[in-house]
């Protein structure tokens, strides 16, 4: 399995992939996803097998507040700043428990200190906290989230 930059062409297996796993809480529009990757590409990858298919993706963009975007809105172009805000991670449920998130959450680290970004911040959902723990992120007892992201989300944060 590979780690690539996200092409257009791949758009429609991320939304699939994103219909299949989110259960708690209503996807997003394939217009409002594709808006996290124009806004950062740098931060955006998938992970494919041999034959090239997706099989988890990862999204994240720049954002300059500590209080995370709500869900199913577009991004503005003011909303660059020296955070990194992980919007999603999505890994099929044929890899689930076989490394593949934490290869995702290891390359967007990876990209963090590359780009000189301080902190990387999300909200978990779906009971991910402890998976996020294991990452190293802690919650963010300072923020809520939005009613958007469902019940139980929690604000979490790593600092680099």
């Amino acid at each position: 399995m590979q780690i690539n930059k996200i092409e257009p062409s791949m758009w429609q297996a991320i939304f699939e992939l994103q219909c299949q796993v989110y259960t708690e809480i209503e996807p997003e529009s394939l217009q409002v996803l594709r808006g996290k990757w124009l806004h950062s590409p740098h931060c955006c990858f998938v992970l494919q097998d041999k034959a090239d298919n997706i099989l988890a993706y990862l999204l994240a963009h720049e954002w300059h507040d500590e209080m995370p975007p709500k869900l199913y809105q577009p991004l503005l172009n003011e909303n660059k700043g020296d955070r990194l805000f992980l919007h999603d991670l999505v890994v099929s449920k044929a890899l689930k428990g076989k490394g593949a998130g934490k290869k995702m959450v290891t390359e967007l680290i990876d990209i963090a200190k590359a780009g000189h970004y301080q902190h990387i911040q999300l909200v978990a959902i779906q009971h991910s906290v402890p998976f996020w723990q294991k990452m190293g992120f802690s919650i963010d007892v300072n923020n809520v989230a939005s009613e958007t992201y469902g019940d139980n989300a929690q604000v979490m944060g790593l600092t680099l």
